[in-house]
């Protein structure tokens, strides 16, 4: 597995060819084939709509290839075949209709449902009464096997409709996944920003591709930018921000199963979270070690290294080797913690309550991580635009992964704002706002930076740009 640089706090999340990669996780989304009874019904149904066909011409295949399988077309018979022959076509016929009613598949929506298919009507050929004639037959009811749309599982789609559903008490396993959009207010620049990102900061080194500073051959040729970049986030110079005590919140409440995060700041752990309820999908400063022998390294002897001077690079302190010393930070070409992936085959099917906020959902893996909670599963997104959406086009063709936020939507929340005030909002609707506030306070009297934070503007409110 490799690592894509993302967004602010989160550098190195993998390239998308490593997409499902998470072992024990991957759904099946298999179509509900039509049981024996919907079948006869099926075919009695198209005989009845279907014109006598002339003599000499072919049989009709308007349902062989319902279940989107190839079917043989069948020849013309001459106008002189003998009754043998013509029987034995016209068992032929009702086989190959037989066969491929039994085989059909499909999904229908929960307006189709609950009626049953007993329309005796004689049809004259016209297409769109077939097809009128075959959606009756097919959405019967649901003890035929046929797949209905599920009801709302949400009042609505947004955060009312959740916050209804924590005060229900159905919400008791929230797992929340994190992007850079919750640590721009903290002050931490994201990564992408014209001018202001880090990497256009970095520009000045020379470097290749702004995402060079996280690949490891570049890296092991020279690492001065990799550690500029190092002393601008090192954690313990930035406080953590609403949302990343709302996440507090959640545990102290025992309603947080786990935060996935693709940041690299720690801010999760400095917001009072203990490491078990944290997984760094792309790792973070926690730790670190010499990427020639291995040796594991205090993260206290990196920031030492870090903070001497600008750039200066980290070197093993085992004389003998002289590798350089990095941060377990995820870099291009390097798999992701094997926490990753055990947290995540175990904790998103035991979810009732996906939560969404600051990020594109563009880096896989993790990206895809949202398409793993259950079915009935409520998600709510909490970012400055849409993201991980299912376009109309993978709609049309079945597909059921991604957000969707249009028809058909039956589980997917949706705030279109800042992190903080989404946060804010919900807590408000919760009856948690002064508990949030009170986090807030505590975080703020203890915060003591280590080392001096960057001089920088401050970011302006409802401004941050999430990339």
């Amino acid at each position: 597995m490799s690592a894509v640089p993302g967004q602010a706090g989160e550098p190195a999340g993998p390239p998308s060819e490593d997409q499902g990669v998470i072992a024990n996780v991957e759904a099946t989304e298999e179509a509900v084939p039509a049981s024996p009874r919907a079948a006869g019904i099926a075919a009695a149904a198209a005989a009845s709509a279907r014109p006598e066909p002339s003599p000499g011409a072919p049989p009709s295949s308007a349902l062989s290839n319902r279940a989107g399988r190839p079917t043989a077309s069948s020849g013309s018979s001459s106008r002189g075949s003998s009754r043998g022959t013509a029987g034995a076509q016209a068992s032929e016929l009702e086989e190959e209709e037989r066969g491929a009613a039994l085989t059909g598949t499909g999904y229908i929506s929960s307006s189709e449902s609950g009626e049953a298919g007993s329309d005796e009507e004689e049809d004259e050929g016209d297409a769109s009464e077939l097809i009128s004639r075959l959606k009756q037959v097919l959405s019967i009811d649901d003890e035929v096997g046929v797949k209905l749309a599920p009801p709302s599982l949400l009042p609505s789609f947004d955060l009312e409709g959740v916050a209804d559903l924590i005060r229900s008490g159905r919400a008791r396993r929230i797992i929340c996944m994190c992007g850079a959009g919750i640590s721009v207010s903290a002050g931490i620049p994201d990564f992408r920003s014209p001018g202001t990102g880090l990497y256009s900061r970095l520009q000045k080194y020379n470097l290749p591709y702004p995402h060079a500073v996280f690949e490891m051959s570049f890296f092991r040729r020279n690492p001065r930018p990799f550690f500029l970049l190092a002393k601008e986030l090192f954690p313990g110079n930035y406080l953590p921000t609403p949302t990343h005590f709302f996440m507090k919140l959640l545990h102290d409440k025992g309603l947080l199963l786990r935060c996935f995060t693709q940041n690299i700041d720690s801010l999760e752990h400095q917001a009072g979270l203990p490491e078990e309820a944290v997984v760094a999908a792309h790792g973070n400063f926690d730790t670190a070690k010499c990427i020639r022998c291995g040796r594991a390294h205090s993260i206290e002897y990196v920031r030492r290294a870090v903070f001497e001077t600008d750039g200066n690079p980290c070197y093993c302190e085992k004389k003998s080797c002289g590798g350089l010393v990095k941060p377990d930070i995820v870099f291009f070409g390097e798999s992701l913690p094997e926490r990753f992936h055990d947290r995540a085959a175990e904790d998103f099917p035991a979810a009732d309550l996906l939560l969404v906020m600051g990020t594109s959902l563009v880096v896989h893996p993790f990206a895809g991580l949202i398409n793993y909670v259950g079915d009935e599963v409520p998600r709510l997104l909490v970012n400055r635009e849409k993201a991980g959406e299912l376009t109309p086009e993978m709609r049309a063709l079945g597909y059921r992964r991604g957000f969707n936020f249009g028809d058909g939507n039956y589980r997917d929340a949706l705030f279109l704002g800042d992190c903080d005030d989404g946060v804010r909002q919900l807590c408000r609707l919760l009856g948690w706002e002064a508990d949030l506030d009170a986090l807030m306070a505590a975080g703020q009297q203890s915060f003591h930076p280590a080392y001096a934070a960057p001089p920088q503007e401050p970011p302006q409110a409802g401004f941050a740009v999430y990339q």
